[in-house]
């Protein structure tokens, strides 16, 4: 029993350090227009929503699987979105707050596949939210915040 909530923990502080860092990442926001802004704001509401999820499994708010459904339902309408907030444009690329590193571009569909990804987690998390086994949940939970962050890793620029 140890060894498996531990191994859950894990991916669960992986999302928790994602989630922060998205929530830090806002402060420094200021500034960014058109496409960039467009994307930030996108992301933001990623992070607001997996930080719901994320005080559930920390135990900073009861858990709640109708919530856990709206999360992944607003993950997964951005995902959806993602390819199309990333145009390859001057401005896209070089606009002001952007944190979009070259590789998003120069290897788009390695890029893209991760959107996909993330969708399809998002959507099976929807679907399990539903099912009140908060273990599956947690497994589908920790599998969508590995995918976010997949993507930050390489497309993402580092924090300073």
């Amino acid at each position: 029993m140890r060894q498996r909530m531990t191994q859950s923990i894990k991916p669960l502080t992986m999302a928790a350090i994602f989630v922060a860092g998205t929530v830090i990442a806002a402060y420094g926001h200021g500034g960014a227009t058109g496409i960039v802004k467009e994307r930030m704001d996108g992301m933001m509401a990623m992070g607001k929503a997996l930080s719901v999820v994320a005080d559930m499994f920390k135990g900073k708010t009861g858990f709640d699987g109708v919530k856990i459904g709206d999360a992944a339902k607003i993950v997964r309408a951005h995902a959806a979105e993602i390819d199309g907030l990333f145009p390859d444009t001057e401005a896209s690329r070089k606009g002001k707050g952007t944190e979009a590193l070259p590789a998003v571009w120069d290897k788009r569909s390695d890029f893209t596949a991760i959107a996909v990804e993330l969708e399809k987690r998002a959507a099976e998390l929807e679907v399990i939210s539903v099912s009140g086994d908060q273990n599956a949940i947690r497994v589908g939970f920790a599998a969508m915040a590995k995918t976010c962050s997949a993507c930050h890793a390489d497309y993402r620029k580092k924090k300073q």
